[in-house]
């Protein structure tokens, strides 16, 4: 925990940051008036997850223009995502932010980050001032033990850019009641409740702090374990594998009638029929992709998911021409499991003028190469007379 002398500096910067604070743990969001944008979210949230540096430049417009705030990340938490960002890149610091001119809120942000990352002499040379504020140390935003929304958002932030559970520690250590955080009862229900609420948002979003509660359940005991088991129960009671799964890897087969090459564009259409065969004619494009979800993740979060298909045509022969082996459906790292994700090539199977009438089965199985399961899947197609 920082000293008496530092947290005073930390708290009432922080204050002057984030002048309007919606609940902590990341869960805070912009006004209801601004619509998220979605990609400007999950640049700021699952940054840690590549850190990619070509990102930031990114940002930074996000920044200047005030954009920044439709990405329903609070103001606390921004700071400390972009002040451990500016410790692991000084040397580009400076460059992201020269040459251009920012809004209140996103120059508070950003001279906060300096001086939070020891970079506090740019802030004269970038926006001609000095503050008074740098006349005060900065806090250890990884020992810090967060007493407000503000810090709790300021660690989540610091976490979105390292991928370091360490940063959230205390917050699940304070969901220990035999803990004295404050002294003061109500101030100390308060803070548990906080800390759980961000958790539990955030353990949805990020393998790694399901892990890292995983890792503290295991060590509890007591009050503190029931507390922790609870939270990971609720979270398990949440998913909802699809029919069609191996464990908690589960699968979909989506088909889809592909326009025709020479037509104008439109969005596919499904082949329908329901609880029957799907019904084609000669020279529709069938495009076949596959949803997954709840595959394992190595440790640094890398996922390979792949499948093999064919496809057995009504005289019950495999047709060779759509017969795939190792298809890569997913082989990157991902923040989370649970997410809904697809196939990332679609595969087509166009039916040919001589081909004969009659009903085609589509076979699918999907692999989950490090977690080692596996999900069958199958579909049919009635290709039509006419």
């Amino acid at each position: 925990m920082p000293s008496g002398s530092e947290r005073p500096g930390l708290a009432s910067r922080v204050v002057q940051v984030e002048a309007s604070i919606a609940p902590s743990g990341g869960a805070a969001t912009a006004p209801r008036a601004i619509p998220i944008d979605p990609q400007l979210a999950q640049a700021i949230i699952y940054y840690y997850v590549r850190k990619d540096v070509s990102a930031i430049p990114l940002l930074m417009e996000a920044l200047r223009t005030g954009e920044v705030m439709r990405s329903g990340v609070s103001r606390a938490a921004l700071a400390g995502f972009f002040s451990m960002v500016f410790i692991q890149n000084r040397s580009r610091v400076e460059g992201w932010i020269r040459n251009g001119a920012y809004p209140g809120d996103s120059k508070a942000i950003l001279e906060f980050s300096l001086w939070q990352s020891g970079n506090a002499d740019l802030i004269d040379a970038l926006f001609h001032e000095r503050p008074d504020f740098l006349a005060t140390r900065p806090g250890n935003l990884f020992t810090l033990t967060p007493r407000s929304p503000v810090e709790m958002d300021l660690k989540w932030g610091a976490f979105y850019a390292t991928g370091n559970p360490g940063f959230i520690a205390a917050m699940v250590d304070s969901i220990d009641r035999s803990r004295i955080l404050t002294g003061s009862r109500e101030l100390d229900n308060a803070i548990r409740n906080m800390s759980a609420a961000g958790l539990a948002v955030n353990m949805r979003q990020h393998e790694l702090i399901e892990r890292f509660l995983r890792q503290r359940e295991a060590d509890a005991t007591g009050e503190y374990k029931q507390a922790l088991d609870a939270m990971l129960a609720a979270r398990a009671a949440e998913l909802k594998p699809a029919p069609d799964h191996d464990g908690e890897f589960s699968a979909e087969m989506e088909m889809m009638r592909l326009p025709e090459g020479n037509s104008a564009p439109e969005m596919p259409k499904p082949v329908s029929a329901d609880g029957g065969p799907q019904t084609a004619r000669r020279g529709d494009t069938i495009g076949i992709s596959v949803l997954f979800s709840g595959m394992a993740l190595a440790p640094d979060l890398s996922a390979d998911v792949s499948y093999d298909m064919k496809v057995t045509g009504p005289d019950g022969v495999i047709d060779s021409r759509s017969t795939q082996t190792d298809v890569q459906a997913l082989k990157q790292k991902v923040p989370t499991r649970f997410n809904v994700l697809d196939s990332r090539s679609t595969v087509s199977l166009h039916f040919e003028p001589d081909d004969k009438s009659g009903v085609y089965r589509v076979d699918i199985l999907l692999k989950d190469n490090i977690g080692g399961r596996k999900v069958a899947l199958s579909r049919s197609v009635e290709l039509l007379d006419k």
